[in-house]
């Protein structure tokens, strides 16, 4: 009696379960895997972050800030000022004179040479530019693959809560079955206690696969930045992938185009910059300075009517040459420093190439082997659905027991489950050598 409470307890808390989970699918969005990209590149807060520094980096990249143009300034300067020598014996005149003027002048500076140090700042500035936007990329890169793993985790969630789905409905159907047997005398106790069993069981894991629904469509909402609550429908499929190159072409695209790679190049120019900045001190610094200043000024007595006037122009340009002869080896061990980091810079672009090639070889052997596992379980699928089906008149006609029958039923859904979750290992290596490969750039499209 309490097995059939409790069993009709489970079977009403999930149909409610299904009706609130149905209800909220039916009223969401549809969502393709193009889409949820999109949102995502448009929405994430890494990448949104990336383009903006690589905005900064594009400001600061001018001739200007490598100090190749010239500076230009100009200057007002105004005055007044009083001088009382009425009580100045020593004065020639003893009066209180007032005087005002104004100078007003422009002055211009260039530098002209310095070892090619300017040339070598613009360059470097054009390296960072890249660099920048080569860190953007790789986030890209990340955002879409990670997109794209929990798009198809959503899927694969759902279809398990399908199957748990189907089965309890499979169960259902025998109890319903066993109960009109029963009561005919045709059927025991134990066999109906079995069924109750296994909904019980079912039903416990559909709970629990809802839950997993549910953080999977959370996560898939934190990589888009929608809120967490919502609900999609999503309109691609779990399907095979497509076929990839060769293990060889593979290989050669990811030494062509990966972004780490290319990251770490960048970086090794920008060290070998650093070696030519530090090579510009042991050179002279060649500059042209030009001024002009036009002052006037105007000087009166109250006392006598004395006034006076007067104007200054002065014009200048200078040719300087400035040449560091000692500075305790300060240029020499800069320059050493930078060498030494310039060699850092290609260990680390020889480490970047071997560990990239790597796991590009690592994600292809994972992508064939996903490939053979995946058809290994579908295989196993069909023979666990055929099993099924020939024990189905094999129970009604007494041949096996509900144990023998319930376990049968276990072990399609264990085929099932282990088909979906070699479809998604299988998927996400794929994803993983487009990536590698440097085809996930731009949203990936539809196949």
């Amino acid at each position: 009696m309490k097995t059939s409470i409790y069993l009709s307890l489970a079977v009403i808390v999930m149909l409610f379960s299904i009706t609130s989970l149905s209800a909220q699918v039916i009223s969401s969005a549809p969502l393709s895997l193009d889409e949820a990209i999109n949102r995502a590149l448009e929405s994430n807060f890494g990448i949104r972050t990336a383009h903006l520094r690589t905005e900064a980096s594009a400001t600061s990249n001018s001739w200007g800030a490598a100090g190749a143009l010239p500076n230009l300034s100009t200057f007002v300067t105004g005055s007044t000022s009083v001088s009382d020598q009425t009580e100045n014996p020593t004065s020639f005149i003893q009066e209180k004179f007032e005087t005002d003027g104004i100078n007003a002048g422009v002055n211009f500076n260039w530098t002209l040479f310095n070892g090619m140090g300017m040339f070598t700042s613009k360059s470097r500035l054009d390296l960072l530019e890249s660099q920048s936007e080569g860190q953007a990329t790789l986030i890209i890169e990340q955002t879409v693959e990670a997109v794209d793993r929990t798009y198809h985790n959503v899927l694969l969630q759902t279809e398990l809560l399908s199957v748990l789905a189907e089965s309890m409905s499979l169960s259902r159907q025998r109890l319903k079955e066993i109960k009109l047997s029963e009561s005919y005398g045709a059927a025991g106790t134990f066999d109906r206690l079995q069924f109750e069993n296994a909904i019980l069981a079912d039903s416990t894991s559909w709970l629990q696969q809802g839950v997993a629904v549910k953080s999977a469509f959370r996560n898939l909402n934190l990589l888009m930045g929608d809120a967490e609550s919502f609900l999609w429908t999503l309109t691609d499929k779990l399907i095979s992938p497509p076929d990839l190159p060769s293990s060889t072409d593979i290989s050669r695209s990811v030494l062509l185009d990966n972004t780490s790679l290319q990251n770490a190049l960048l970086s090794e120019s920008i060290s070998q910059s650093g070696v030519k900045q530090a090579q510009a001190f042991l050179y002279p610094v060649l500059g042209l300075n030009a001024s002009f200043s036009n002052a006037f000024s105007k000087f009166s007595s109250e006392e006598t009517d004395l006034e006076a006037s007067g104007r200054s122009v002065n014009t200048s340009a200078l040719l300087t040459l400035n040449f560091n002869l000692l500075n305790g080896g300060a240029t020499r061990r800069s320059i050493s420093l930078a060498k030494i980091q310039a060699d850092i810079a290609v260990l680390d672009v020889e480490n970047t190439r071997y560990q990239v090639s790597s796991i590009a070889n690592n994600a292809y052997d994972r992508y064939t082997l996903g490939a053979s596992v995946h058809d290994l379980c579908v295989q196993a699928t069909r023979n666990a659905t055929t099993s099924l089906e020939i024990a189905e008149s094999s129970y009604k006609n007494g041949v096996i027991n509900a144990l023998d029958y319930r376990a049968l039923e276990v072990a399609l859904q264990r085929a099932r489950v282990n088909e979906l979750s070699a479809l998604l290992l299988w998927r996400g290596a794929y994803v993983e050598v487009q990536r590698l490969m440097g085809a996930l750039r731009a949203p990936l499209m539809a196949e």
